[in-house]
């Protein structure tokens, strides 16, 4: 059982849902007989640094609070150290999306008994190696997602939106967007399975299931399986997207004469230059490679 957890929090995620709903959040955590000892991220990447700091301050587990970026911060200090304790999330902020694969998307209370019962599910990771924005080659982890084509530019969008749009129609309306576009990307694709090159629309490695807040986009991902779900789609049109785009909320898109799937532990993307997305945030560009860890995050999980 959990009784002493590190929180990185990302008071500014989901639009600032995260900061204002926080103080109910840890009273929930304290009703529960919950220590805790909080870091609050100051800007983008801070939490990774912040939950390295608490992991070497005898935590039982680190905890994200906030949505999929502050997530994927929090995985990366504990990646960087190795995993020295587990990990777990308060899913607060915009997408949520890999709390969806466990099932507790939604519910606070939920995510507080998964975190105070301590008990440990060992997941699959994606080391992604990738150039950053200065041009040099970087390496950053993922738990549920890596993307190029639509998903790199939707995200793109979302994070630099101005205005009143928040949550899922921050999400329609650069998707939206993306679709009037639609401009497929050059890439080349590498796999121990066979090797691709075309024109695609979209390109998606998956651990969990979701995406976008909310799109069921690998409905066949097992978060433990040693193999991630890599799918691409060969040049749709803007009509094709927009009759694929409902059934993707509902998992319900595949099989499609324009999709190809496939299970495997390495994938390298090459050719253009394009941007590169892991778990709602845009981080750089190809070529970029990705290799599966098998079962190597302890994670905090539904029983």
């Amino acid at each position: 059982m959990i009784k002493n957890i590190g929180i990185v929090l990302n008071p500014t995620a989901g639009r600032g849902k995260a900061g204002r709903i926080f103080p109910q959040v840890l009273s929930m955590l304290h009703e529960v007989g919950i220590k805790t000892l909080v870091e609050i991220t100051e800007l983008p990447g801070h939490g990774v640094e912040l939950a390295a700091r608490l992991a070497r301050k005898g935590v039982d587990a680190v905890v994200s609070a906030g949505g999929d970026g502050t997530l994927n911060e929090v995985l990366n200090g504990l990646a960087n150290l190795n995993f020295p304790v587990p990990m777990g999330a308060l899913g607060i902020g915009t997408g949520n999306d890999f709390l969806k694969s466990a099932g507790i998307a939604k519910d606070l209370l939920k995510q507080v008994e998964v975190i105070k019962q301590g008990n440990i599910k060992l997941l699959d990771l994606m080391r992604i190696t990738y150039c950053d924005f200065g041009g040099k080659t970087a390496v950053r982890y993922s738990i549920n997602d890596f993307g190029v084509g639509f998903p790199a530019k939707v995200s793109f969008r979302v994070n630099n939106m101005k205005g009143a749009l928040k949550g899922a129609w921050s999400y329609a309306a650069a998707v939206i967007t993306e679709i009037r576009l639609n401009k497929p990307v050059q890439l080349k694709l590498e796999t121990p399975e066979g090797s691709f090159k075309g024109f695609y629309n979209m390109l998606f490695a998956m651990i969990g299931q979701y995406v976008g807040g909310g799109i069921k986009i690998a409905p066949m991902a097992v978060v433990d399986d040693g193999y991630m779900d890599v799918l691409f789609v060969e040049q749709l049109t803007r009509w094709e997207t927009l009759k694929l785009l409902p059934k993707a909320f509902k998992g319900t898109h595949l099989p499609h004469p324009k999709a190809t799937h496939i299970k495997t532990r390495e994938l390298s993307v090459n050719d253009t230059q394009e941007l590169v997305y892991v778990q709602g945030e845009v981080i750089g560009f190809t070529p970029a490679h990705i290799e599966l860890l098998h079962q190597k995050v302890p994670f905090l999980w539904p029983s």
